[in-house]
């Protein structure tokens, strides 16, 4: 028998590819099952079509930052978010980001439903974190670094880490992607999974130019394959273009925003990448490269797995700044053994698949709903 039925509201900015967005999405596919029905409200994007799929209603309100300047289009968001509360008779809101998530938060606490706040990384601001907490919001960290950034703050949190979906990120042929992408069969492929912006279009940078020394010396016929779009794009294509044409061959590959990572992870031999894009890749049995927004971290192998995750792969703290001179000696380590990345990225599967199953991180989710919402609730559906 179900205990309670929760009818839950997911506020995010947009449904633009990303991994807050990703994990959202994976989220909304488990919850069904544990008794959670969830409802979408924000901004619309590329991954509109698969909370559609999903079977998740979406409500379009405009929340992107740059719309809730004018306190106009603040009025106007904070009550369409709350005629959607009432007219799916909402009992618990679930917020990502801000600004939109205070105005979310807002609506909520006027008609008195709790709002748990998923903070995804220590890049907010100091100032909104205080003001979600004045707005009584329980927190979720989703890495170590997290929590401790919230703590620091005097906020406390509820440590409940990304989960994926096993499902959706496994292991099978890149045969015809490596077809399309024109890259010999046999020649190595680095992939590099992020936004391209920020810290993150930097350490993109220095791969792209770590793969052109490697390149032009000839030791390794390397391929970079770079997914992801983001204000730093045309710089990073500007660069790939150059490099492409001085080494005579077209080997770094930009592919853009993508909804099919596993394509793409499936076809590197190495991955570069942090945070969701690091448990995803090793979900697919793939051996990965932590470098993240806060700097380097290194391979993910058995000796360093707990220490990767307290680092959140270098996206929420790490050993050292990452340099170009780093990262080539890193691939170059990685490509002189092929036996030894083919076994890290065995046991990374196997380690991702007992730590981050995203029914577990669902159900821990859903307790904490539970605790939230009043005991008459529960038994009613």
């Amino acid at each position: 028998m179900m205990r309670n039925r929760i009818r839950l509201l997911m506020v995010m900015d947009s449904l633009n590819v990303g991994g807050t967005e990703t994990y959202v999405l994976s989220l909304i596919k488990a919850f069904p099952s544990l008794g959670v029905m969830p409802v979408y409200a924000g901004g619309t994007g590329v991954m509109y079509e698969a909370f559609a799929r999903a079977g998740c209603p979406i409500h379009r309100v405009e929340l992107r930052a740059e719309q809730l300047l004018d306190p106009a289009r603040q009025e106007q968001a904070v009550l369409a978010l709350t005629q959607i509360m009432r007219s799916r008779k909402i009992n618990l809101v679930h917020i990502h980001q801000t600004p939109s998530g205070l105005y979310a938060a807002e609506a909520a606490r006027k008609l008195g439903i709790p709002v748990v706040f998923t903070v995804h990384g220590a890049y907010y601001p100091p100032d909104q974190l205080q003001l979600m907490k004045a707005a009584g919001c329980t927190f979720v960290s989703v890495s170590p670094p997290v929590y401790a950034y919230l703590e620091r703050q005097g906020i406390s949190s509820h440590l409940i880490g990304n989960g994926i979906d096993f499902e959706q990120y496994r292991s099978e042929s890149s045969a015809e992607l490596r077809a399309r992408l024109r890259i010999p069969e046999g020649e190595k492929v680095v992939v590099y999974a992020s936004r391209l912006a920020w810290d993150k279009a930097a350490v993109c940078a220095m791969l792209v130019r770590a793969a052109r020394t490697i390149r032009l010396s000839g030791t390794l016929p390397l391929h970079v394959v770079i997914a992801g779009s983001g204000n730093q794009a045309a710089a990073i294509a500007e660069l790939a273009e150059t490099v492409n044409l001085e080494c005579g061959a077209t080997f770094i590959h930009l592919v853009g925003s993508q909804m099919q990572m596993r394509d793409y992870y499936n076809l590197g031999d190495l991955v570069v990448g942090t945070g969701r894009v690091a448990l995803e890749a090793m979900a697919c049995g793939k051996p990965l490269l932590a470098i993240g927004n806060h700097g380097y971290f290194g391979f993910v192998n058995p000796p360093v797995y707990s220490e990767a995750w307290q680092y959140y792969f270098g996206d929420h703290d790490s050993k050292e700044r990452p340099s170009e001179q780093r990262i080539g000696e890193a691939i170059r380590e990685a490509f002189a053994s092929a036996g030894k990345l083919e076994e890290m990225g065995r046991q990374g599967q196997a380690w991702a698949r007992d730590n981050f199953l995203i029914r577990d991180k669902a159900i821990q989710m859903k307790r904490l709903y539970d605790a939230l919402l009043p005991k008459t609730l529960i038994g009613m559906e």
